[in-house]
């Protein structure tokens, strides 16, 4: 989320002129298959699925954008793809603290691993993490990644060989870091993702393409942000990162962090193209993944039927839930309501 609200809103307001009003197009969706939760101010929501098929989704539940002394961790769970949830259920709540940013996996021994940022009125972030192992009935005792000023966005990602990587970045400040654990989450070390001109370190996504191939997708916070991706590389299972380099892809009148996750075997991006307008999906067949086709990408939904901004959102997660359907959930803060929201979406046969 952004660093600073008052950046926020001053760039937001610049973007929003910057980039022309499209002629209206048309999405799968214009308002939601299911609302998983309304609140006063959910956001930044995560999904994902268990071995049992279980889906996860976890979110902030808080007063505002920012800082809210009661920002807490959230849990809703559906045994039939999401169209039926549980009860939301608070999982951690620290006073005075914001825990915010979540994001679930489960791991290859059974547990659910959360990880969160505590964020206090001073500005002060920690990424930190929670487990269970009863399906996420009970939660030990959350416990810092020892990483100074650390925010997360996405999961971890369990790789090919049992090893965790977890994308954080830096805030106060800047700078992408590969987390990466050996030993279930247990312990952590951190590796710097390299600076380079234009490129700001911010919330990102990973995904092991192959066998010790992982590919980064950042989203790009800078001042004055053109709202354009940009990809980092590892060989090797996260030790080392080739230097960022801006994608074609875009997130317009505003940056959102994307989604990088495999639907079928093909590498595909789940982000906002108009941030708090609407959503898309595209994929890629460029080796390195700074080409994608961002003319024929998939138009998931939007927020209203005309096209219409909404006040905020554009952070989607999603999963498969069928060979053609992906669930992508969203925050939504609306003049009607505010919730944590899911949208089924049709992807073609030759994705």
């Amino acid at each position: 989320m952004a660093r600073r609200v008052l950046s926020f809103l001053a760039v937001f307001a610049m973007a929003t002129i910057v980039f022309a009003a499209r002629a209206q197009e048309t999405y799968q969706r214009a308002k939601p298959d299911v609302v998983i939760f309304e609140g006063k101010y959910p956001g930044w929501p995560w999904i994902t699925a268990g071995a049992s098929g279980t889906l996860y989704c976890v979110w902030r539940e808080g007063t505002i954008h920012d800082y809210s002394a009661d920002g807490r961790i959230m849990l809703a769970q559906s045994s039939d793809k999401g169209r039926k949830w549980t009860e939301p259920k608070v999982i951690i709540d620290e006073p005075e603290i914001d825990d915010r940013n979540v994001a679930i996996v489960e791991l290859p021994n059974g547990e659910l691993l959360v990880t969160y940022n505590t964020y206090t009125a001073a500005k002060e972030s920690l990424a930190v993490m929670s487990r269970s192992s009863d399906s996420g009935a009970t939660w030990s005792k959350s416990e810092s990644l020892g990483i100074p000023n650390s925010r997360t966005r996405a999961a971890a990602v369990v790789l090919s060989n049992g090893d965790l990587l977890l994308p954080l970045y830096i805030a106060p400040g800047n700078g992408a870091i590969a987390a990466l654990s050996y030993n279930n989450g247990r312990n952590w070390e951190s590796v710097r993702v390299p600076d380079t001109d234009g490129f700001v370190g911010d919330e990102w996504t990973a995904l092991e393409v192959e066998k010790k191939h992982i590919v980064g997708i950042s989203r790009n916070s800078a001042p004055n942000s053109d709202g354009f991706f940009w990809v980092t590389e590892s060989m090797d299972r996260g030790k080392t990162w080739s230097t960022p380099k801006k994608t074609n892809v875009q997130s317009e009148r505003y940056p959102s962090p994307a989604q990088l996750c495999l639907h079928g075997a093909t590498p595909t991006l789940i982000y906002s193209d108009r941030r708090m307008v609407s959503v898309a999906a595209a994929k890629t067949g460029d080796p390195t993944f700074v080409t994608w086709n961002v003319d024929k990408r998939l138009k998931a939904y939007q927020y209203n039927p005309e096209g219409k901004e909404i006040p905020d959102g554009s952070y989607p997660c999603s999963v498969q839930v069928t060979s053609k359907i992906r669930l992508i959930v969203d925050y939504e803060i609306t003049p009607t309501g505010n919730r944590i929201s899911g949208y089924y979406c049709t992807f073609p046969e030759d994705w």
